[in-house]
This record gives structure tokens, sequence and C-alpha cells, in this order.
């Protein structure tokens, strides 16, 4: 019985975990928060060019009930144009990377959100609209 009430105690003061609860629907396919590393989470999509990617929001991490607009960074899978090459976290890699921009629609999850990506350096140019599958 002790062990029980410290297992019940301890789980108490771990962090919840949105993540497995987080899935987004958008004109691409799914977009589903997959993980955290350090400060950022680490959403994984499906890119305009219908590749594989990775979105990293640095600071995302663990905020479940502040969210607003977050400066990020989005890394794909397939050929790139990029002068250079850029890993995210997760260790997914290429030249084919890009700045983004999250802007969510209310702070606290559940919430659907709109992302601006840009090519490399440049300016933003796609726009992705994420509805959020919660109910």
């Amino acid at each position: 019985m002790r062990a029980q009430i410290v297992a019940t105690a301890l789980a108490a003061l771990l962090p919840l975990t949105a993540a497995a609860d987080e899935v987004w629907t958008s004109d691409m396919g799914k977009i589903i928060y997959d993980s955290e590393v350090g400060d950022a989470a680490i959403f994984t999509f499906t890119n305009v060019d219908a590749y594989p990617a990775t979105l990293v929001i640095p600071g995302l991490a663990g905020n479940y009930n502040d969210r607003s607009v977050h400066e990020a960074y989005w890394v794909g899978e397939g050929a790139g144009d990029c002068a250079g090459f850029r890993t995210a976290p997760n260790g997914t890699g290429s030249a084919q990377w890009g700045r983004a921009l999250v802007a969510f629609d209310k702070p606290a999850f559940p919430t659907s959100f709109t992302l601006l990506l840009g090519f490399c350096l440049d300016p933003y140019v796609t726009s992705i609209r994420a509805e959020t599958t919660a109910n």
C-alpha cells in the first residue's frame, strides 16, 4: 500500500505530456507533436513538397497553457537548395530547411494554429492551417 501511495505521489510530480494527445489536421496531412528535446517541442509533418519534415519550436516544450506566436525552424528530408546543412535535435538533417512561425489560436491546449514556412533564410512563402483533432 505504501509503495502505491509513493508511486501515485511521484506520478503527480511528473510533467503532463500533451504530446501524445496533440495531433492536428491540415491540407498537408497530419501534424503531430512528436517529442520534446531540451526546451524544444518537435512536431512532424509532411512538407509542401510531399517529403516528411520536422518542425522545431524552441521554448515550447512543456508549455501547454501559455502559447502564442513562436519562432521556429523546419528541416525536411528531401533534396534542398540551402547553402548549409541543418540538423534538428532528433537527428533529422539536410540542406532542405527554413524559418517557421507558429501562431496558436488560443493560449491553452487544445488549440489550432497557423504555420508559416520559408525556405533557408528567405521570407515566409507558405501558410499551412492546422486544425486540432482534440475534443
